[in-house]
């Protein structure tokens, strides 16, 4: 099993930043936002409004120990990660660095009742930041939509070969043709942001330089979801760790910039 791993690009250079954590979690949930708006006719009939999820998930490491090489590590490594994100920055993480992996629509929609997924290519659309990255039989995948339309689901799956996902003997529940959807290992999130509401929050706590505390909510870019139909998706080239000029290769922040300004010139 790897180690908590964040995977993210300082805005002063193209190359990725692998940054490993060796303490395990402490704490991960969701922590999810739904946005809807309920009203009532003069016969009590009830209309819902519903404007999609804010997704979020919680992340925490409670008593690193600071008097230990290890916990004194761990802790400097995570403060860039969190200067990142505090300006703003996307980061993507995974709380096993070895399942690193999720894609897209390939050819066919991924409809209720199905039980195989046919992949967009590269079947992987992070590989560049795990290039072994591996489903076994047993692990958990989410299948989701885009935010708006609120549609996820957790499944088993048996295999992950040449692009296709095979799910144990769960299928499908929900229809995804046209709702912008993606799969991934359960405990990664390709498109985290650090919400404004949580800036006014101490996210580092210290107990008289002996143990630091972090905690971190968390929110996914709903414009991951929106790689494939912005004409993006399948070809993502994602910029690894090899050091290369500044936009020489996008990084997570690039490419979701430019699948929502593409998705701003479709829209009405």
């Amino acid at each position: 099993m790897g180690s908590p791993t964040f995977y993210w690009y300082p805005k002063e250079g193209g190359s990725l930043e692998k940054t490993d954590i060796t303490r395990a979690l402490s704490r991960m949930e969701a922590d999810d936002r739904p946005q809807a708006e309920d009203s009532y006719s003069g016969a009590q009939a009830m209309t819902r409004v519903f404007y999609g999820t804010r997704r979020r998930v919680r992340l925490a490491w409670e008593r690193l120990n600071l008097l230990s090489s290890a916990g004194a590590a761990d802790h400097r490594s995570l403060l860039p990660v969190i200067a990142h994100l505090q300006r703003g920055g996307a980061v993507g993480f995974s709380a096993d660095g070895a399942k690193t992996i999720g894609g897209y629509p390939g050819a066919g929609n991924w409809s209720r009742g199905a039980g195989t997924l046919t992949c967009g290519s590269p079947t992987n659309a992070f590989s560049a930041w795990q290039p072994l990255a591996a489903i076994a039989a047993g692990d958990q995948v989410v299948i989701e939509s885009e935010a708006v339309y609120g549609r996820s689901e957790q499944r088993s799956a048996t295999s992950f070969s040449a692009g296709v996902l095979t799910l144990a003997s769960e299928k499908l529940v929900f229809d995804y043709a046209g709702a912008g959807p993606m799969w991934r290992w359960y405990r990664f999130w390709p498109a985290l942001r650090l919400p404004a509401d949580q800036l006014g929050s101490p996210l580092v706590t210290n107990d008289h330089g002996i143990n630091a505390s972090v905690e971190l909510v968390l929110e996914v870019d709903p414009v991951v979801h929106l790689l494939t139909t912005s004409g993006l998706g399948g070809r993502f080239g994602l910029a690894d760790t090899t050091a290369r000029g500044i936009d020489a290769q996008p990084t997570l922040d690039t490419l979701l910039a430019s699948a929502r300004v593409r998705n701003a010139a479709r829209l009405p």
